[in-house]
């Protein structure tokens, strides 16, 4: 059997798939915004890793380099699989490939999914609720301003999980309040399905070999 340990923004997406699974697959999923906090999330995802039972005969990262976060973490007795990505964008565009196309033909580009937007993190989401609170409204519109200045598209990627409308309604309004150009990208399950099942080959996936820890640069190649 085969643990998944994950980032609660891609849940949707990997629970879909892996009802395909049965008896297979064992997902945890951490919560979302860790990666706002890379010590943290070091530290709870090392946690998770340690505590994985001896019978699991693998252990797979819903995660990319995540703001560092994922480095220095050390291996268990199984190994580690991590993606070879630096963020999970590229898990809802189906590849590195496709991020990287993306990337090199839309520079400045700030992506949006239905869970960035369920759970409020996106631009509006985060002026609205997190920033108002601690700042106060003027202050927190000026500060997420400043935050996005350099981006200038404001992208939906839709995985086709949830009312799509309603999540592509507000990724909209997000770009037309801050003064970005829309786009919407079509998602894949590619990425997802390898996370689930494999298989676990360069260059989409780094092995760390038990008791080795996870260095950036394996992210960079």
């Amino acid at each position: 059997m085969r643990k998944i340990i994950a980032c609660g923004s891609i849940k949707p997406e990997l629970d879909r798939l892996a009802e395909k699974y049965p008896g297979q697959v064992g997902v945890e999923y951490l919560p979302q915004n860790l990666h706002r906090r890379p010590d943290k999330l070091r530290e709870v995802l090392q946690k998770a890793i340690d505590a994985t039972s001896d019978h699991f005969h693998q252990v797979v990262l819903g995660y990319g380099l995540c703001s560092n976060g994922v480095t220095g973490l050390k291996a268990p007795r199984q190994g580690l699989y991590i993606p070879r990505v630096h963020d999970c964008i590229a898990f809802y565009l189906g590849s590195r490939r496709a991020y990287q196309r993306i990337f090199s033909d839309k520079p400045g580009t700030y992506h949006l999914t239905r869970s960035w937007i369920d759970n409020q993190t996106d631009p509006l989401g985060l002026m609205e609720n997190e920033y108002t609170e601690r700042v106060g409204a003027g202050c927190a519109e000026e500060t997420i301003r400043t935050e996005i200045r350099n981006y200038r598209y404001i992208s939906y990627v839709d995985t086709c999980t949830g009312d799509t409308e309603k999540y592509r309604d507000r990724a909209r309004k997000n770009a037309e309040f801050f003064g970005k150009e829309f786009i919407e990208y079509k998602g894949s399950d590619r990425y997802f399905s390898k996370i689930l099942d494999g298989p676990y080959e360069s260059p989409d996936f780094i092995y760390i070999s038990p008791g080795d820890i996870v260095e950036q640069k394996e992210f960079l190649k």
